[in-house]
């Protein structure tokens, strides 16, 4: 085998460890909580603290509710009682009856708002949890998944870097010196030829340099400098 097929060969391999090295990255940055799964634990917790306020509110009124039924059966016992014959003061009993009576009428109005909307919340707690169990559920599969993807990944890199060494073993030391700087300074090192052109930089090779090609090693682009390889 050639020296130039094996510098091909060689780049090759490294375009694919760069590959498989990128995608562990990108697999390893989606480890942890998706999105989704953020956004439904926020939910449900803000819909358990929402039910806990309305929840609180609602006891709040019910106990302002016998509060003013205690206060009102007193002034309406005093008031027909009988017991009082003063007409002021049977007068203000009966004011203060009455604005016992509208307190009492506006705290039920808003206990009746508070009970609807605490419905409402509660349906939408018991729905955030729901979502949020299937999304840990969903997340604990896919994290599972992709942990073993990443560890096929990872052996799979392994195997290919030492594969990459064994193959730098076999090839001239001053050889690969000159590929590595080629690769530092045009990322590809080894172009292919391809219709009488340089597969790195697209210019038409002179009648002479493609004969050199087929019958020199490590013969370079007289355009970018890089390695040329033909069939």
């Amino acid at each position: 085998m050639s020296v130039v097929i094996k510098l091909l060969e060689l780049q090759e391999l490294e375009i694919e460890i760069a590959a498989l090295e990128k995608a562990i990255t990108e697999a390893r940055s989606n480890l942890g909580e998706s999105q989704a799964l953020k956004k439904a634990r926020v939910d449900a917790v803000k819909w358990d603290n929402h039910l806990r306020q309305l929840t609180s509110r609602q006891k709040d009124l019910e106990l302002q509710s016998q509060e003013l039924d205690a206060k009102l059966k007193n002034v309406n016992e005093k008031l027909y009682s009988g017991r009082v014959t003063n007409p002021k003061e049977l007068t203000n009993l009966q004011q203060e009856a009455d604005l016992l009576g509208t307190k009492a009428a506006r705290v039920d109005e808003e206990t009746i708002a508070v009970m609807e909307q605490t419905e409402k919340a509660s349906d939408a707690c018991k729905q955030s949890q729901h979502t949020l169990k299937e999304e840990e559920d969903s997340s604990r599969i896919e994290q599972k998944k992709l942990k073993e993807e990443i560890e096929d990944m990872l052996q799979k890199l392994g195997l290919l870097k030492q594969r990459h060494a064994q193959m730098s073993g076999e090839i001239p030391p001053q050889v690969l010196q000159q590929y590595e700087r080629i690769k530092m300074q045009k990322g590809i090192a080894v172009a292919r030829v391809s219709h009488g052109s340089c597969g790195g930089c697209r210019i038409n090779l002179s009648t002479s340099q493609l004969q050199r090609v087929r019958n020199e090693p490590l013969e370079r682009c007289a355009n970018c400098g890089r390695i040329l390889f033909s069939e």
